[in-house]
């Protein structure tokens, strides 16, 4: 039986790896005239580091700091459903792209939230009934690719199905 994709889950930490991961999300929309979500969770700092700072900064500039974070990881990820046109311009030249209905998709919600990373992207999932989850792994020590503590998680928690991305090459 071939799975119905209706809905990605595509989780963002707004790196260049969870860029590329965005093109795999997108095409795979497209594909599927589904829907996507784009995620990105702030995780909360420990509440006594979190005192420190508002005893630095002060409580009204901390608060400051706080919402011009929370503004700017929108615009990044907004950024991002605007490379939709470029994704889109690219995936053209394939005749099974051009071939779906219309090779459109919807941004059905951006969400930026504050939290457990791991538990946010797992109670979205389930929440919005996602039926995949699209996310970027990253190089660890010494350049090699591994498996961040993140994306382990939410492969052993999750029933929904995860694409995990590798980062590009770059020479």
């Amino acid at each position: 039986m071939v799975p119905v994709i209706k809905k990605i889950l595509f989780t963002t930490d707004l790196s260049e790896n969870s860029r590329h991961a965005f093109c795999y999300a997108a095409a795979l929309a497209m594909a599927h005239g589904a829907g996507i979500i784009m995620l990105h969770v702030m995780e909360e700092s420990r509440t006594d580091i979190d005192q420190l700072l508002r005893n630095l900064f002060g409580e009204e500039k901390w608060q400051q700091m706080q919402e011009a974070h929370l503004m700017t990881a929108k615009d990044i990820i907004i950024g991002k459903r605007k490379q939709y046109d470029i994704i889109r311009d690219a995936l053209a030249n394939f005749p099974s792209f051009t071939d779906t209905d219309g090779g459109e998709f919807n941004t059905h919600n951006i969400i930026v939230s504050k939290g457990n990373v791991t538990e946010e992207i797992l109670n979205v999932a389930t929440e919005n009934n996602c039926d995949l989850i699209v996310m970027g792994s990253h190089k660890g020590l010494l350049g090699k690719r591994g498996i961040g503590r993140v994306a382990k998680v939410v492969l052993n928690k999750t029933r929904v199905p995860v694409l995990l991305a590798p980062p590009p090459d770059v020479s």
